[in-house]
């Protein structure tokens, strides 16, 4: 950004002025043209020349300063500056409502609000799975969806990798969702059977399903039938396609796996590959034979990018499919229970308090868990200042203020756009809870950290939009803060 700027200010800076001369005979007007006698004797020509020679401009000063470099915020400024959106009614009981805000150069605490109370944080839990998730789970690595051949020579076998996120047709490399795609696989499945004179009238093949790989339940017990019929979270699952995703009231198959097998037999079919199995038969299980030969291979986006997308969309059973990929690798089991113990165990790990912390899930949808805003706080600044770089892509999937993910359409009242575009946060919200926790630049340039917790708004659509809002303002204060 820089570096544009100060090639913009040098072009805007440069004089193309020429100077006026005589014209004469064969020369053009306007036009200073030495001649051998006078070449580096005349003192007019050398000025001349000079004086159209391109000039740099003298660096500006940055426009971005480092945040670390703003003025401190003081503690008691910041407390009256907060004090009315923190006691507003629409918050719930006092006792439910927990804050904490830091300084991250410094790690002042600038303000305290219960925050060792146990309180619900909602999806803001995914914090913390996502802090666990980069210990274990390299950034880089892409899950790899395949087709290999399968223990029998008609076999071909449909290998789930870990990528929930396929495209039905052709795959989009500047994408993370659909960045791999069913189509692409199904094109190179094809081409490798035809090669081998399989997939014909005479020689048709057989379809198969493993997913084996990090095997669990499609989701942990303290999520309900409701959650998964309305669309409000999908099941957990090492395979499936991006419009399989579920969204609020458009519910994901019960089985996304078995449904992208389904659809991939049907790409095949399509490709004039012979495969058994009707449009609606279920395609049966059975786990790739050691030493497979691989026929196809599409792979995900980067890792790190598709956690950003778990973050960024709150996406339930991503970030539980990610933590149960990372805490497999790291030796773990991989059903819901022995996950949210190694989430707590990794949190842990960075030094971190975790009395208070209770799990239920590490994605905040099930009733039960609990984390004190202490935690949330202490997580952020650790990200924030750079003492545990690996955190930065634990908390760089976060939403911008009024521009992307949870938080695209959040920051929109007057008051509360000094929030817009210099807030980062991962939004919560459970009937009756409300959550936010994240970072914010001052107007003094101060880089903050804040977490805040209200779990006892009302259930209904108006109190939980209000408490919302609230805690929008509490960030827009802090943004606007000149303290």
């Amino acid at each position: 950004m820089f570096g544009r700027r100060r090639v913009a200010a040098a072009l805007l800076s440069v004089g193309l002025v020429v100077p006026a001369a005589t014209a004469d005979a064969g020369t053009s007007p306007g036009v200073v043209q030495a001649t051998t006698a006078d070449a580096g004797t005349s003192p007019g020509v050398v000025q001349a020349q000079a004086e159209v020679r391109p000039r740099v401009a003298p660096d500006p000063p940055p426009v971005l300063l480092p945040v670390s470099s703003g003025l401190p915020a003081a503690p008691a400024a910041v407390a009256g500056e907060l004090e009315d959106e923190l006691r507003d009614e629409w918050l719930g009981d006092d006792a439910h409502v927990a804050v904490t805000v830091r300084d991250v150069a410094s790690g002042e605490h600038l303000l305290d609000r219960n925050v060792d109370s146990a309180l619900t944080p909602a999806s803001t839990t995914k914090l913390l799975a996502a802090a666990a998730i980069v210990t274990a789970l390299p950034m880089d690595e892409r899950f790899p969806t395949r087709v290999m051949t399968g223990p029998e020579a008609d076999q071909i076998v449909l290998v789930a990798g870990g990528d929930m996120m396929l495209a039905e047709g052709v795959g989009d490399p500047a994408a993370v969702e659909g960045h791999a795609g069913l189509g692409d696989l199904a094109d190179q499945t094809a081409e490798a059977l035809t090669d081998q004179g399989l997939g014909t009238e005479e020689s048709p093949v057989r379809l198969r399903l493993d997913t084996s790989y990090a095997q669990g339940p499609i989701r942990p017990e303290g999520w309900t039938d409701f959650w998964l019929d309305q669309g409000f979270t999908g099941p957990i699952t090492m395979l499936g396609l991006a419009e399989h995703r579920a969204t609020p009231y458009n519910p994901a198959p019960r089985d996304p796996a078995q449904a992208t097998a389904i659809r991939f037999r049907a790409a095949l079919q399509e490709r004039g590959i012979s495969v058994g199995g009707g449009p609606r038969t279920e395609v049966p299980r059975l786990a790739a034979p050691e030493g497979a030969e691989v026929l196809a291979e599409v792979e995900s986006a980067p890792a790190r990018d598709v956690l950003y997308e778990a973050i960024r969309s709150s996406d339930n059973a991503m970030v539980e499919q990610l933590a149960r990929q990372a805490a497999i690798a790291d030796g773990a089991a991989g059903d819901p229970v022995s996950v949210r113990d190694w989430v707590v165990q990794q949190v842990a790990d960075y030094g971190i308090d975790m009395t208070g912390v209770a799990l239920a899930d590490v994605s905040g949808l099930s009733d039960g868990t609990t984390i004190p805003v202490r935690v949330l706080g202490d997580l952020l600044v650790m990200g924030a200042d750079n003492s545990h770089p690996e955190l930065q892509d634990a908390l760089g999937g976060m939403p911008i203020a009024g521009y992307s993910g949870t938080l695209w359409d959040r920051f929109a009242l007057d008051h509360q756009e000094p929030g817009v575009g210099v807030a980062r946060a991962k939004t919560g919200s459970l009937p009756g809870v409300t959550s936010l926790a994240g970072v914010v630049v001052t107007r003094d340039g101060r880089l903050l950290a804040y977490a805040l917790i209200a779990d006892a708004v009302g259930r209904d659509g108006t109190s939980a939009l209000e408490a919302r809002s609230v805690f929008d303002t509490v960030v827009a204060e802090l943004a606007a803060c000149g303290c």
